[in-house]
């Protein structure tokens, strides 16, 4: 997820329109077919993007090891520029011979279920009494609004945010490490650390220009749907103070004009705290071990609001696997997505150091493990609230949202115009 993948609806859409053309001869779906192999052996596709190959390679291995009438073969697809969504509507709608594939992000698995191009689960998952309580509140919230109360998928990841710090800022300033904190008290904080001028100044905080989310109001429970947007504008106001205010953060202009790296940003060693998502304990760890940077790291709960006592953190599941109802091999296909989403399989992924999305002691476990980290104990103690309501729309919201929070934070709007704007252009979105 790297700097989050979005994989747009409307881009979707277009990648359906073209498949009235045929599939291309280099298309990865071509390369492969459901049956063949040994005698009596049930070979099944599996296509996910390049960047899951690592850890879902081991996944793929362990199941072929414990299912000898079963050959999963795993192809990957270039997720760069929406490619990997392209071919996987090119295989749905061009007879590939695909079984498996996996599905990032809410607004894929609405628009795949809708165009017919995912396998009911639901009975199958109730044959199988399959726990699916065990991935959290958002998986059940995505079921009855997006998919109308089927399961024609099971999450394997989920995404959640955190505070991740540099230790030996806090060492060298003589600071104890952050731990929960309100978002006025990391303010405080990152202030108070910054320090120096030019290319060795120190900042407080690092929030990347990216982070669409309004943060601090989805842990206050306002989205970007509800009709009262206060806790939005509130949020928008606490940007622009770490910004330009405080200036304790690299102002958005600069992030936005010199298109800054904010994973480099983080390695270069003079950043204390940076809001990011728990994919950045794979990157920051892959990182380390190739050389390319010698940070210190450790994370903290993320911030909360003034007055929200308990810990709450922002994400939700987010990473899907469905079965083609084109697939000659559906019980073998089940039995895989099964093994991949259940506890074993989340295991081997979380002992890579991906979320899982399955939630236990043992997937905790191996989490932990898998990181090395202590403080990512935070992503399993915490209520996870949705980034992204399971609306067909939600993708197009984010993006009206993000143009205008962006008008605001060049300070060309105040907070009330932009959440005004918002709010009319939102309503124009969602009547289509």
């Amino acid at each position: 997820m790297r700097k989050k993948h979005s994989f747009i609806g409307m881009l979707l859409v277009t990648a359906l329109t073209l498949t009235a053309v045929g599939c291309s001869s280099n298309n990865a779906g071509d390369q492969g077919s459901s049956g063949g192999g040994d005698q009596g052996k049930v070979v099944l596709q599996y296509y996910t993007w390049t960047d899951e190959e690592n850890y879902m390679r081991k996944v793929v291995d362990a199941f072929n090891a414990k299912n000898p009438d079963i050959e999963v073969k795993m192809n990957t697809i270039s997720n760069n520029s929406d490619e990997y969504n392209t071919k996987i509507m090119n295989n749905l709608s061009g007879g590939s011979k695909m079984d498996v594939y996996s599905i990032n992000g809410t607004s894929s698995l609405g628009l795949y279920a809708s165009r017919n191009q995912l396998v009911d689960l639901s009975d199958p998952i109730k044959q199988a009494n399959l726990d699916v309580g065990a991935y959290g509140p958002s998986f059940q919230d995505i079921t009855q609004v997006l998919t109308q109360g089927k399961y024609y998928a099971l999450p394997y990841r989920t995404s959640e945010y955190a505070l991740f710090y540099n230790k030996a800022i806090f060492e060298k300033e003589g600071i104890e490490p952050p731990k929960q904190m309100t978002w006025n008290e990391y303010a405080d904080l990152a202030k108070s650390l910054t320090k120096g001028d030019g290319s060795s100044k120190q900042w407080g905080g690092y929030y990347a220009d990216w982070i669409t989310a309004p943060l601090g109001a989805l842990q206050q429970g306002t989205t970007l749907l509800d009709d009262n947007l206060d806790k939005v504008g509130d949020w928008l106001k606490f940007q622009d103070r770490l910004y330009e205010q405080d200036k304790s953060h690299m102002s958005y202009k600069q992030m936005k004009a010199e298109s800054i790296d904010w994973i480099k940003q983080f390695e270069s060693g003079n950043v204390a705290m940076m809001v990011n998502g728990e994919w950045t304990i794979s990157m920051l760890k892959a990182d380390i071990a190739a050389g390319k940077t010698d940070i210190d790291f450790d994370m903290a709960p993320l911030p909360q609001p003034d007055g929200v006592k308990d810990p709450v953190t922002v994400g939700g599941v987010s990473t899907f696997m469905g079965i083609n109802p084109a697939s000659g091999n559906q019980d073998a296909a089940f039995k895989f997505v099964q093994f991949v989403t259940g506890q074993e399989g989340e295991s081997i992924i979380a002992d890579s150091g991906v979320l899982p999305a399955f939630s236990s002691d043992k997937t905790k476990d191996s989490f932990l493990n898998g990181t090395g980290i202590q403080g990512s104990g935070f992503f399993f103690e915490a209520k996870a609230v949705a980034e992204n309501q399971p609306v067909g729309q939600i993708e197009e919201v984010n993006r009206v949202y993000g143009e205008q929070r962006d008008l605001f934070l060049f300070h060309e709007q105040d907070a009330d115009k932009t959440i005004q704007n918002f709010m009319s252009q939102r309503q124009s979105v969602l009547n289509k």
